[in-house]
């Protein structure tokens, strides 16, 4: 990629690990020149107008619109008007698509996008929470550096998401199988036993023996969430015992998994209205 003008704000970072890179951009003007990428580039535009030529046309996203190149497709970018346009970009390689596919479908086959710009609020709403999860991951700080099981998690449902919905992927008719009940429980026991460390989603799947997409259907479907936001839950509950007992929100933090105080405190209020400290007071004399 050629930049055309200095950007407004540019993060590029790259999650080795999960095997992508992540973009957050926001340009005033003239983006970039025409190029393509060896990978595929999944957009999301957040604010503004982005316009871009592909395909021999002329598209203009809008704010919650995605935007899916496959590799190789020559395209520029540009602000659409003088408000300028803000947006995150995925580039996930073939490969990763391929594993993520292969786990869910048993077919590696990486998807194909016949359109570029998709109007898919649904997937707008996963792109939107996932971005920042992997940016804190390939940054190596914040929420990131412990909480893989809700990057990968996030990351992998995206990827299915858009192959399935947009890109002619298939997913098997699922039906019950013996041994799900035996699966959830051996994942909630984990889940339980672990929750301070960094738990992975192949973690799981080695655990059960099933795949990584079993092991989030089969346990949504017996719990109501997927195991990262349990684990969350598991984290949070023991959280709460701890305030109620005096230990410091900083030490609570690392005792239950949480990355850091900041990271406790955004999950704790998101998830029960009011701060660690705030909750700690009512206990505390």
């Amino acid at each position: 990629m050629t930049l055309t003008k200095a950007p407004d704000f540019l993060a590029y970072d790259r999650d080795d690990v999960l095997g992508v890179d992540v973009l957050q951009a926001a340009f005033s003007g003239p983006a970039f020149e025409r190029h393509a990428h060896g990978t595929y580039a999944i957009g999301l535009t957040m604010r503004g107008l982005q316009r871009f030529n592909h395909r021999g046309r002329r598209h203009t996203s809008t704010p919650g619109r995605i935007i899916a190149f496959n590799p190789g497709d020559p395209h520029d970018g540009e602000a659409a008007d003088e408000s300028g346009f803000a947006y995150w970009m995925l580039y996930p390689d073939a490969g990763v698509w391929e594993r993520v596919l292969e786990d869910a479908t048993g077919r590696a086959d990486a998807p194909f996008f016949t359109d570029t710009l998709l109007n898919d609020p649904t997937i707008a709403r996963i792109f939107a929470a996932t971005m920042p999860a992997l940016q804190a991951r390939a940054t190596g700080g914040g929420a990131g550096l412990r909480d893989s099981l809700s990057a990968q998690s996030r990351l992998e449902m995206l990827l299915l998401a858009l192959a399935v919905r947009h890109g002619r992927a298939r997913l098997p008719q699922h039906a019950h199988r013996d041994g799900d009940g035996t699966t959830v429980a051996r994942i909630r026991e984990i889940l339980h036993a672990e929750f301070d460390r960094d738990i992975r989603l192949d973690d799981l799947a080695r655990e059960t023996g099933r795949s990584r997409f079993q092991v989030n259907r089969v346990f949504q479907a017996a719990t109501g969430m997927p195991p990262h936001r349990y684990l969350t839950n598991i984290r949070l509950e023991q959280a709460r015992s701890l305030l109620a007992a005096g230990e410091s929100p900083a030490e609570v933090a690392v005792a239950v998994g949480f990355a850091d105080q900041s990271h406790l405190s955004r999950r704790f209020k998101a998830a029960y209205g009011v701060t660690p400290g705030r909750f700690q007071a009512v206990y505390l004399p």
